[in-house]
C-alpha cells in the first residue's frame, strides 16, 4: 500500500515539476525575456481579464448594432465610434501583454496620431452616410 502511495506521490510531483518548467519556458517565449520576470504575471493576468471583458462588450455592442441595422436600416455614428474605441483599447492591452515597445498608448499619443484618428473618424462617418444614402435609393426602386 505504501509503495503504491509512494509511486502516486512521485508521479504527481514529477508532473508538477514538468508543468512548472513548461510554464517558465512558455512564459519566457511569450514575453521574450529570460529569465522571466515573474512580477509581470499579475499584470498580465489583469490585462487578460480586461481583454476578456472588452471582448464581451464588443460582442454585445456588435449584436446591438446588428439589431439596430436590421430594424432601421442604419447605425448611429456614436455606436460605431464607441465600438472602434473598444477595439483600440483591446489592441493596446494585447500589445501591452506581449511587451511591444511600439504599442500605441493613449497617454503618449502624438498630435499626428490624434489628427489621423480624427481623419479616420470623418472618413468613416462619410462612408456610413453614403451607405445610408445608397440604402435609401435602393429602397425607392
Amino acid at each position: 500500500m505504501r509503495e503504491a502511495l509512494g509511486k502516486i506521490a512521485g508521479s504527481v510531483l514529477r508532473s508538477l515539476f514538468i508543468s512548472i518548467v513548461m510554464f517558465v519556458i512558455v512564459f519566457s517565449v511569450v514575453t521574450g525575456e529570460f529569465p522571466p520576470n515573474f512580477g509581470r504575471i499579475k499584470k498580465t493576468y489583469a490585462s487578460l481579464q480586461q481583454m476578456t471583458q472588452l471582448s464581451r462588450q464588443i460582442h454585445e455592442q456588435q449584436k446591438a448594432m446588428q439589431h439596430q441595422y436590421a430594424d432601421s436600416g442604419e447605425v448611429d455614428e456614436q455606436d460605431v465610434e464607441a465600438l472602434q474605441e473598444l477595439n483600440l483599447k483591446r489592441a493596446e492591452i494585447g500589445a501591452g501583454i506581449l511587451g511591444d515597445p511600439n504599442a500605441p498608448s493613449s497617454v503618449n499619443e502624438s498630435a499626428d496620431v490624434k489628427e489621423l484618428k480624427a481623419k479616420i473618424k470623418d472618413m468613416e462617418a462619410q462612408l456610413y452616410r453614403l451607405q445610408h444614402r445608397v440604402s435609401e435609393l435602393e429602397s425607392r426602386k
